[in-house]
């Protein structure tokens, strides 16, 4: 995996006096918007409203990371980590399986609180339990190229 990154946009509302970062991918769609008192704040929001919104495309069997950028072109961009990245990958694998996490938790011995963890940000698995669970899915989450 790799760091993926989504150009964005701020502006300032006088009206609100509110700024707001509106995402885009890489063919200049809209993804996401977020909004705020200052810069910093409407990015955080974009930042988390982008992050739920592959998570819910996610369950659904959907990937709509390729629109990110893989290199920025000097523009401003919200970076998206491995680790940021991982819990959506694990959903995606696990939907295209249509498995239930309590069932992807049973093949790798462990319970399904602990398995749903996974699936959420923040989350900071070791190689060992991601080897259980590429195993478990059949299908490989960290692609070492």
């Amino acid at each position: 995996m790799h760091d993926l990154f989504l150009p964005y946009q701020v502006s300032f509302d006088p009206d609100s006096s509110t700024y707001c970062c509106t995402g885009t991918d890489r063919d200049g769609e809209v993804f996401g918007a977020g909004s705020g008192v200052t810069p910093e704040v409407a990015r955080r929001r974009l930042r988390e409203t982008v992050l739920e919104s592959l998570a819910t495309d996610a369950s659904d069997g959907n990937d709509f990371t390729p629109g990110f950028v893989r290199t920025p072109k000097g523009e401003s961009c919200l970076t998206f980590t491995t680790l940021d990245l991982l819990p959506i990958r694990i959903r995606l694998a696990r939907s295209a399986r249509r498995l239930e996490q309590a069932e992807v938790a049973a093949r790798m011995g462990i319970s399904q609180q602990a398995y749903a963890k996974l699936e959420r940000p923040g989350g900071n698995p070791t190689l060992g339990l991601l080897d259980r669970l590429e195993k478990a899915l059949q299908k490989e989450i960290l692609q070492l190229t």
